[in-house]
């Protein structure tokens, strides 16, 4: 639109033209460039009119009241602002944001408008836009008319045209036939009227005296005989009496005196009882018409259609009547069909000719309409489809009502979309948490299009009450005469994506100290907040890694890192419901080690005092409560089920203080080697939060049941005996076959080394549940020899690293088995290595099978 045009509109509008106004919001120019552009229109990537996106924007509105005061009002500043604004935008008024989301693209008025506009999208870009020129699963039919073009133009069309020709002679004729006729029945009842008018004047005579009945009936009948009309004198009356019998009639004497009720016009193929009708007419309204055949004047082979009006004479009992023949009435009406046949035609073919031009038009029409809608459908079940594929929960707002949710916003909440259209969306926020407070008052001023766009964290409650953190992000959308918001949901969690990112992204500032990413964790207010800052462990561990850090201080600081995330997650859940009675949060396996990798997953158990017999099923109900809450977040923020089923969470797992000895007791002092693979995993025991004594007095007992029973170290050396490294007799890696690579699992290499860390501190009382820490304290045990220990340490280190490593490979190449190394993909050197350092593994082993199995010689 021409600036001139958007003054004549405000003046239309506001009654004020403001040219000025109008100039200033299409001004703000980059000078220098815009006449560079103008001279070369090379100056790469330069647009001349972005800069209006700085006024062509509802924020400017305060620049404009600065700009023109004293000169407007601000109603008028308003008015004019918002007018141009609208007609640029087809009846919006943008934000910045919409600019820099590219949801509207700057206007410009250069150009006068038939010169300037094109087409809105031709086909080309139609295509273009839908991603591809071939609409795969539409395409097919493109040149073939939908049936409801037929029904919607052509039927229609070919209806009409019919109808129209049928109408001269459904309407027409008929209205033509009863116009005659009308004319003929007027006729022939004002000819009956004036003979009736002769009968009375003889039975004026009879009532007078001067003549009598007979006299007078004879003298009137013989005056009717004689009067005649229409086409050569040929029409005539006749007169019957009620019984009837026929008095008079001038070309039928031999019917004089018969009669007639048996009487009908069989003879001209009728068969109508006409005189018996004629009196019937009379007896009820003493007049009436009456159609027939009958003779054709003096022709006794002829009939033809007649037309007669009766009239009764009460006096004497008479009928007199007259008929007119009325096939001149046919012959007229054929003479206009034949006409009106003619006209049609003519008329049909011009309107042939106009429709066919007309449905050429519609059909074109209608072909470019099918693929644009074939087009539109493709582009909107993609759309769909990747909205309701999408990981992202999805709520769409149009003018204040929730009209669209997503497969995933339906399972993250419970609700199905009927239930979250009848909610507004603050109504699943968690009431009085301090973390909603913004989101709830954010979003009731988004319905109210009263916000501009955000991203928050919030908590919701599920349909079926639990908790839900998430992150919201809202943006503004337009229809053509609707607004809205995009309103998206995403469950707060740290994922093995975030992970890989930190390695194979280029590498960001990681100065964020593990000690205050600890002391963040501990302030988090929500499940989401613990996520949000865990999500800086892998940078801060990519840096580590970078700067060289031993493999002791890369485990302690992901081991740290849970510790504090788990501590966090429970102290979190508490606040909600306090636990009944003392317990302990315990981690187990490597968590407890702190030998963890940043794709570990979670083993843990729960341990609580005492209580009565009666209270014991419902304390364990309330604990198993809690540690489902714990283990779910901890799922989220990245630390996966134990896929053996590990947890405080399982029924098994989460016991009193005497039920943990009793198993305890079980799978030491009654050892089998079944027994001695499940308890593997429980000798490893870190308390992670709450009553430490619980878990002392279970170790405790761990160590009291060891020395009563010396048969349990046999079994479990034997156990730890079936560890073996990945070698040959000759030293040389055995690898297994797995596809097309040649791998061995590091973790099982490591276990090894596990086990005989975890026996010796069984026996030798060490407390300590890490790897390295046992062999540092069964060294100055002087268990282990310095160099021992020195080639352990080393041994072992080296089997982490380069697990730690491999897992952060395999899950990039989104392998099933991220503990498989492909030793074909190792160089020559990086082959030597590993082989030497596994060989040492049963040298390591037959110091454990002196030790243990010797005392059973």
């Amino acid at each position: 639109m021409k600036l001139s045009t958007h003054a004549d509109r405000s003046e239309k509008l506001a009654g004020i033209r403001a040219e000025d106004i109008h100039k200033w919001i299409d001004g703000f120019f980059d000078a220098e460039s815009f006449d560079h552009f103008v001279r070369t229109g090379s100056k790469r990537g330069f647009n001349p009119y972005n800069h209006r996106k700085y006024r062509h924007c509802a924020e400017a509105l305060e620049d404009a009241y600065r700009e023109f005061e004293g000169k407007y009002s601000r109603e008028q500043i308003k008015a004019v602002f918002e007018c141009h604004l609208r007609d640029d935008y087809d009846g919006f008024i943008p934000l910045q944001e919409d600019f820099e989301s590219g949801m509207f693209t700057e206007k410009y008025h250069e150009t006068d408008e038939p010169e300037a506009l094109e087409k809105i999208l031709s086909e080309a870009e139609l295509s273009e836009y839908f991603n591809g020129k071939a609409y795969a699963g539409y395409g097919k039919k493109r040149g073939k008319l939908s049936a409801g073009f037929y029904w919607r133009i052509v039927w229609p069309t070919v209806i009409a045209a019919v109808l129209f020709a049928s109408s001269a002679f459904t309407i027409i004729v008929p209205v033509f036939r009863n116009s005659m006729m009308k004319q003929k029945k007027e006729m022939i009842k004002e000819l009956t009227a004036t003979a009736a008018s002769a009968i009375e004047f003889y039975i004026n005579q009879e009532k007078s005296g001067e003549l009598t009945r007979e006299e007078a009936q004879k003298m009137a009948a013989e005056e009717i005989a004689e009067l005649r009309y229409g086409i050569d004198n040929k029409d005539y009356f006749w007169i019957t009496d009620m019984q009837p019998k026929m008095v008079m009639h001038p070309y039928r004497p031999e019917l004089v005196g018969r009669d007639l009720s048996n009487y009908s016009d069989h003879e001209n193929k009728s068969g109508k009882m006409l005189f018996v009708e004629s009196v019937e007419l009379v007896k009820a309204d003493n007049e009436g018409y009456l159609e027939y055949l009958w003779q054709w004047m003096d022709d006794p082979g002829r009939a033809e259609p007649k037309l007669s009006f009766v009239r009764g004479v009460p006096e004497w009992g008479w009928v007199i009547g007259t008929g007119i023949y009325i096939h001149d009435v046919k012959e007229e009406i054929d003479r206009l069909s034949h006409n009106l046949l003619v006209a049609d035609g003519v008329i049909a073919a011009a309107m042939l000719g106009l429709m066919a031009s007309v449905l050429w038009q519609s059909r074109r029409i209608e072909l470019d309409r099918t693929r644009a809608e074939s087009g539109l459908r493709e582009a909107k079940d993609r759309y769909r489809a990747l909205v309701e594929g999408a990981n992202e929960g999805y709520v769409l707002e149009i003018d204040g009502d929730t009209v669209y949710s997503n497969h995933t916003m339906r399972r993250m909440t419970g609700y199905d979309e009927i239930e979250l259209s009848r909610i507004k969306i603050w109504e699943i926020l968690e009431p009085e948490n301090e973390v909603n407070k913004f989101a709830e008052e954010h979003l009731k001023q988004l319905y109210a299009h009263t916000a501009n766009s955000a991203e928050f964290e919030a908590r919701i409650i599920t349909k079926t009450g639990d908790p839900l953190d998430v992150l919201v992000s809202t943006s503004r959308i337009f229809f053509s005469d609707k607004n809205g918001h995009v309103i998206s949901f995403s469950e707060v969690s740290r994922g093995r994506q975030h992970t890989l990112n930190a390695f194979y992204q280029p590498p960001e500032s990681a100065d964020i100290p593990v000690q205050e990413m600890k002391e963040e964790i501990a302030r988090a207010k929500t499940a989401g907040q613990v996520i949000q800052v865990l999500k800086q462990l892998p940078p801060i561990v990519r840096s580590m890694t970078d700067q060289g850090v031993k493999p002791s201080l890369l485990r302690e600081t992901v081991g740290s890192i849970y510790d504090a995330v788990a501590r966090r997650f429970i102290e979190l859940s508490l606040e909600a419901e306090k636990a009944p009675v003392p317990f302990a949060f315990i981690s187990l396996g490597s968590n407890a080690r702190h030998e963890m990798t940043l794709f570990s997953d979670q083993d843990n158990a729960l341990i609580f005092a005492d209580v009565a017999k009666e209270q014991l099923a419902e304390t364990r109900r309330q604990f198993l409560t809690l540690a489902d809450e714990v283990c779910a977040k901890l799922k989220q923020a990245g630390y996966p089920y134990c896929p053996g089923g590990i947890m405080a969470a399982n029924p098994k797992w989460c016991l009193s203080v005497t039920e943990w000895k009793k198993r305890f007791g079980k799978w030491i002092l009654e050892a089998t080697p079944e027994t001695i693979l499940e308890v593997n995993v429980f000798f490893d025991v870190r308390c992670a939060y709450g009553d430490e004594p619980l878990v002392s007095e279970l170790r405790k007992f761990i160590q009291e049941c060891t020395e009563k029973s010396p048969e349990f170290f046999i079994h479990y050396a034997k156990n730890c005996l079936g560890y073996k490294a990945p070698v040959g007799l000759l030293g040389r890696i055995r690898t297994e076959k797995k596809g097309d690579e040649k791998t061995i699992n590091l973790k099982e290499c490591l276990k090894p080394l596990e086990t005989f860390a975890r026996i010796y501190a069984l026996k030798h009382r060490v407390e300590k549940p890490g790897t390295l820490n046992r062999l540092k304290a069964l060294r100055r045990a002087e268990v282990l020899h310095d160099e021992t220990f020195r080639e352990m340490e080393y041994v072992f280190d080296y089997l982490w690293q380069l697990r730690f490593f491999n897992q952060i490979k395999t899950n990039a190449e989104l392998s099933t088995n991220t503990d498989e190394l492909d030793v074909a993909a190792l160089t020559d050197i990086e082959r030597d290595n590993l082989q030497s350092v596994l060989s040492r593994i049963p040298l390591f082993q037959s110091k454990l099978s002196y030790d243990f199995l010797g005392m059973q010689v």
